[in-house]
């Protein structure tokens, strides 16, 4: 498989240089400049879809619980998030907001969050629509029918900004999953690990970049991000079917029975990052 400095030659061949680089680390403009935009490229490309080779899937690192929860029977701080518009329900009192129960630190190395999941030692069909929708007052009076229901695994989340014990920001998940799996998209930023379509859309998205650093033109950066587009949606067609088929809408059969397809729940698979 080609290294990353393969691939930033292929990107300097394809627009045009007489120069190629033996390491990125070296003295010279093509490798600055390709220093300055792998990572940056590696994300953006990344976070376009659920890449195949790119999941990973951690225990979620716990930050806060709140008041009653096993891990936090005292309502000892830190707490996890309040619902931002829990402040403007006026009339309530703070046991009918419901909020998140557990608030998880973001990976170091997430990309893009893809899910939140039980853990494999938990019930996978667990909570209410109360307890699944936090924010929402009196929840079962908004659903109607559907306040005992229970749910599938890919239970919601949210992502948010909180504060560490230095008052610094930092990125959170918030879900009412305990002991949770986080499951997302992580930085691989070894070429090595790549798929070979993926590596071709990289490529010439690289390229786009180092025409601006070393080149600079317009015209030629324009033709080499659609170029990029182009190659990403194929390489995402390919990669898309390696996974597993899965809905992503309710069919007809089910909608005019008053039903709802629920991932996870046969015959959907269980693990479906859409």
């Amino acid at each position: 498989m080609p290294s990353n400095v393969d691939i930033c030659n292929r990107a300097l061949s394809v627009i045009g240089t007489r120069s190629s680089i033996a390491s990125m680390v070296e003295a010279s403009p093509e490798a600055r400049a390709c220093t300055l935009h792998f990572e940056a490229s590696c994300r953006a490309m990344l976070r376009l879809a659920p890449w195949s080779f790119a999941r990973a899937t951690v225990q979620g690192a716990l930050l806060a619980a709140a008041p009653g929860t096993p891990e936090n029977p005292n309502g000892t701080a830190p707490l996890p998030l309040v619902p931002i518009n829990a402040a403007n329900l006026a009339g309530t009192t703070p046991a009918q907001i419901v909020s998140w129960q557990y608030e998880y630190a973001w990976p170091q190395d997430c990309v893009r969050l893809r899910q939140v999941k039980y853990p494999f030692d938990q019930p996978q069909n667990a909570g209410t629509v109360a307890q699944l929708w936090p924010g929402v007052v009196n929840a079962s009076a908004l659903f109607p029918g559907m306040g005992g229901m229970s749910m599938e695994s890919r239970a919601p989340y949210r992502i948010a900004m909180d504060k560490d014990a230095s008052g610094n920001r930092i990125k959170v998940i918030l879900s009412n999953i305990q002991n949770a799996l986080i499951v997302y998209t992580c930085l691989v930023d070894n070429s090595e690990l790549w798929d070979d379509e993926f590596s071709e859309a990289f490529v010439y998205a690289l390229a786009s970049h180092l025409v601006g650093a070393l080149i600079g033109d317009k015209q030629m950066d324009r033709d080499l991000w659609a170029k990029a587009q182009a190659l990403a949606t194929q390489a995402r067609a390919v990669d898309g079917n390696e996974q597993p088929l899965s809905p992503n809408h309710t069919p007809d059969w089910i909608r005019a029975r008053g039903g709802m397809p629920v991932a996870g729940m046969f015959p959907y698979p269980m693990d479906d990052d859409e």
